[in-house]
């Protein structure tokens, strides 16, 4: 018995330390209403970027006025219709097929929010004993979907080249 009083004599602090910790959050989680933290609690720089989910902060979230565009989607394709990098994943459609050279389209995963606010840009390259030059463009097929051209500095169409495609939309 002896023993047991000693026991809990030294351990009493620490026992009572606990319960008030465990009744602070407690009494936080019960009282403090919710959504009730906003931009006046927050201090400086007590937002970070790893504190940030993927994707939870997008440039359409910001200030539309001070962000002319910004970059949604983009692909880089080799000739033969490889998808080499893209910034979600994205495969072509009928690519350089023979009876339709220098011509293919590229799906993206997701759709695009609105075509109205969006705009496509395409870059031909390739790269022999010296560079290759060319032109490529791109239009929406539909929501997720481009077509793609390709031509050799001539205007011919061309499977020669690798093409990177990208969408761009403000708001």
């Amino acid at each position: 018995m002896k023993r047991l009083v000693h026991s809990l004599r030294s351990q009493s602090i620490g026992v009572l330390a606990l319960f008030i910790a465990l009744g602070g959050t407690g009494y936080a989680a019960i009282s403090i209403p919710r959504n009730s933290v906003g931009t006046p609690q927050l201090r400086n720089g007590a937002v970070t970027a790893n504190k940030l989910a993927n994707k939870s902060i997008t440039p359409s979230k910001l200030n539309p006025t001070l962000i002319g565009a910004s970059v949604r989607a983009w692909a880089e394709i080799t000739p033969s219709g490889q998808v080499t990098a893209s910034s979600e994943p994205a495969h072509t459609i009928s690519w350089n097929t023979a009876s339709n050279p220098g011509r293919g389209g590229v799906s993206f995963a997701h759709p695009f929010p609105s075509l109205r606010h969006c705009f496509t840009l395409a870059n031909a390259q390739g790269f022999a004993s010296s560079l290759v030059l060319g032109i490529a463009g791109a239009a929406f097929a539909s929501a997720n979907e481009l077509t793609v051209h390709i031509e050799d500095d001539h205007g011919n169409p061309t499977t020669d080249l690798s093409v990177t495609v990208a969408v761009l939309c403000s708001g």
